[in-house]
């Protein structure tokens, strides 16, 4: 297996046990999605300041 090939299957892994993770905490999940998207609404809209 070359170096790429490792990076790429600990990315996938990662990926599946992070959605597995959202399906038993779904609405820790969805709490973040709504930190996140409030924050990039804020910055667009100036209102930080």
């Amino acid at each position: 297996m070359s170096l790429s090939q490792v990076i790429r299957t600990l990315f996938e892994i990662g990926l599946v046990v992070l959605v597995i993770w959202a399906v038993f905490h779904e609405d820790m999940f969805i709490a973040v999605e709504e930190r996140i998207l409030s924050t990039v609404r804020r910055k667009r809209l100036k209102v930080i300041k």
